[in-house]
């Protein structure tokens, strides 16, 4: 398993042209475009680009892989990037706002922050609101050193 991910990462680095500088999971993700990843995507930083991607996963009960259902969407890899220029704001919001914009329900920019409050009784997410207009949610293992690694760059 440790030869797996070593391999993956040299990948990454040769296919980016640089040594992975950041790295975490998303333990969700869903952007505005109606993409959602319930469980997550892997987001790095290489020469000051993030990236982030999912990976196929198989269903399984107990650990068991079962078979999907017949009827099930074919995967399809989902990847994209960012720079840190790139970005508009970044803000918390409610997991079920990040929800509703990703089906279509709700505009990202009527989405409200989310206070002190709402923090205590809601899931959260970061919104990361890009220039062009396009927006991430991202259920981030640890926003401080997210937010710390886009300063450095």
């Amino acid at each position: 398993m440790q030869d797996d991910t070593a391999q993956f990462i040299q990948n990454l680095e040769t296919r980016f042209g640089g040594p992975i500088g950041f790295r975490t999971y998303s333990t969700w993700f869903a952007s505005d475009s109606g993409i959602i990843r319930e469980y997550g995507v892997f987001l790095y930083q290489i020469a000051g680009v993030f990236h982030f991607e999912d990976f196929e996963r198989q269903p399984a009960i107990f650990g068991i892989q079962i078979k999907p259902r017949k009827n099930a969407a074919p995967y399809e890899k989902f990847e994209r990037s960012f720079s840190a220029g790139e970005i508009e704001s970044i803000s918390v919001v409610a997991k079920s706002k990040a929800i509703s914009c990703a089906q279509g329900y709700t505009a990202q920019k009527n989405i409200e922050p989310a206070n002190s409050l709402g923090r205590l009784f809601r899931a959260m997410v970061t919104r990361v609101v890009l220039k062009d207009g396009e927006t991430y949610f991202f259920e981030l293992i640890d926003l401080k050193k997210f937010l710390q690694a886009l300063q450095e760059v």
